[in-house]
């Protein structure tokens, strides 16, 4: 057992959580910035006690009036940012807000979890957000905590995080000295044994190379060259669990949809039952320091999901809780994993292509080939398309990034890459201002005419078809609000996939151009009907 450090001064005001952020900062910028991994945990530790520099005590002030689990939140955050940012970004060391870690237990203890008895480990122990939870869960059910503790086991890169992770356990029991209950190691290298009821976990994210890795069971769960941590994680989160324990995990939407997820997708299916793949919206509250959309996954480790299965799709938010929708997963190993909507959704049963129209991503990484970036035209150069050039309901025209000027590439001689046929252009990324993942505008034609074409950069998708027409078409389309959220439906992160968007459902064009002059040119207006008269033409009713 440890030294804990115990003791608080008595009742503070609430402070604004928006604030505590910027607190935690100036307290962090107020330390040395050589401090030794021991003085780290000290001046973190401190936050528990009373301590004696000013921005500090006010840091502990201000999270001592909050819930202890928000508390335990931003002691753990406010070590990482006494971390290097090259090992904070190593490391992904990143923490599950207090809300987020009480759903997913919740969503555990329905599925079976028993909080009394069942042993718990956390590969990426972090800021103990869930062991610490589990214990005190399991403390206010009667349990003692010399019970508790030997249910519970950790696993955590980082030795001082280790220490301060058990200590907020220890302070969640009343002990007065921090338990040994979190390895200081890489999980990743360790040999799982298949012994815990509850594997649960937030785990780093982030692209790891395969000669980086202890054996080759990646391939299971990954392709090689896009390799992310956090499905090398799943891969071994299932190796702890026992068969018929549950896998719990806090992941990036990514998972859920992406084409290079299929295979993860596949290996998790094939190895037990999904029983909650839950959306969690807003992600400005998910992290303190970063932005990322982010699910969250439970599965009963054993035998393959049944076809037949439903899937419980709930929404994990402080803001929004509801009941979960209930799906079926496609009978497609790989297939994506929908976000399910409460509006009803019909299906059109047309795609991309049948408008004539053909998707492609953007060509020109600005920020690897300066050189051939030019300011002015000359021979060889075509203009260069942003993402920010592209809004909706006006053409699409080439400027700089400060929209003040037009950007050139320059070419050695014919490519592809160089668009000269009718085109419209597509935002590859959103962010949370954006009311829209799909966000489209037609090229104007002077483009072509001018410079006789024209390249866009790679946060781009570039749609091109031989005739205006149609594009023109497709595009009034995807700045629907009825083709958004059936892109939602099937995505679960801001960029906008090339093969998603091909494989998108859409009502066929001859009913949509049609309910587009009925409807007076109102697109919105015309997309939910064709929606509608297409799922009963599919039915046979006309």
């Amino acid at each position: 057992m440890k030294p804990l450090i115990t003791g608080h001064a008595g009742d503070q005001p609430v402070v604004a959580k928006s604030s505590i952020l910027a607190m935690a900062r100036t307290a962090a910028n107020s330390l040395p910035a050589n401090l030794s991994a021991n003085r780290r945990v000290q001046a973190t530790l401190s936050l528990l006690a009373t301590p004696t520099s000013r921005p500090l005590a006010e840091l502990a002030a201000a999270i001592t009036a909050l819930p202890t689990g928000e508390r335990d939140y931003w002691i753990g955050t406010f070590y990482t940012l006494l971390l290097s940012s090259t090992i904070r970004r190593q490391q992904a060391t990143y923490f599950t807000p207090p809300y987020l870690a009480e759903a997913v237990l919740d969503l555990c203890v329905e599925a079976g979890f028993d909080i009394r008895k069942h042993r718990v480990l956390d590969p990426a122990a972090g800021g103990a957000a869930f062991l610490s939870n589990v214990a005190a869960r399991a403390f206010a059910s009667g349990v003692t905590p010399n019970a508790i503790l030997s249910r519970l086991r950790g696993v955590e890169i980082d030795a001082g995080l280790a220490e301060i992770s058990e200590a907020l356990v220890a302070s969640r029991l009343g002990l007065s000295q921090a338990p040994h209950l979190i390895s200081v190691d890489d999980a990743l290298s360790l040999q799982a044994r298949a012994a815990y009821d509850l594997v649960v976990a937030n785990p780093p994210y982030g692209r790891v190379r395969a000669n980086d890795l202890p054996d080759e069971r990646w391939r299971s769960i990954a392709h090689s060259g896009h390799i992310n941590k956090y499905a090398v994680f799943t891969e071994l989160c299932f190796r702890y669990a026992k068969s018929g324990g549950l896998i719990a995990l806090v992941l990036p939407s990514s998972f859920r949809a992406g084409p290079l997820y299929d295979r993860m997708r596949t290996f998790v299916r094939a190895n037990g039952q999904i029983l909650a793949i839950g959306s969690v919206p807003d992600r400005k509250r998910v992290f303190a320091d970063v932005q990322q959309d982010i699910s969250v996954l439970l599965v009963r480790k054993g035998a393959p999901h049944p076809i037949d299965a439903r899937v419980k799709f709930p929404t994990l938010s402080p803001l929004e809780p509801g009941a979960a929708a209930e799906l079926k997963l496609s009978v497609e190993a790989g297939a994506p994993w929908p976000f399910p909507s409460g509006k009803g959704m019909k299906a059109g049963g047309a795609k991309l292509a049948d408008y004539g129209v053909q998707a492609r991503a953007g060509y020109f990484v600005w920020n690897r080939e300066q050189d051939r970036l030019l300011e002015r035209a000359r021979k060889g150069a075509v203009p260069l398309v942003w993402a920010k050039n592209v809004k909706v309901g006006t053409l699409c025209r080439p400027a700089g990034k400060d929209g003040a000027k037009t950007d050139f590439v320059l070419f050695d001689g014919p490519s592809s890459a160089i668009i000269r046929s009718p085109a419209a252009v597509m935002q590859r990324t959103t962010n949370d201002k954006q009311p829209r993942r799909l966000v489209a505008a037609m090229v104007a034609p002077e483009v072509r005419k001018t410079w006789g074409g024209f390249v866009s950069e790679n946060h781009t998708i570039v749609l091109v078809s031989e005739g205006a027409r149609e594009l023109k078409l497709l595009v009034a389309l995807l700045n629907t609000a009825a083709v958004d959220d059936r892109y939602r439906a099937v995505s679960g992160t801001a960029a906008v996939s090339v093969k998603l968007l091909r494989d998108l459902d859409l009502p066929p064009p001859d009913i949509f151009s049609e309910e587009l002059r009925n409807n007076d040119g109102d697109a919105e207006a015309a997309a939910t009907v064709a929606y509608d008269r297409a799922s009963r033409r599919a039915m046979g009713h006309g």
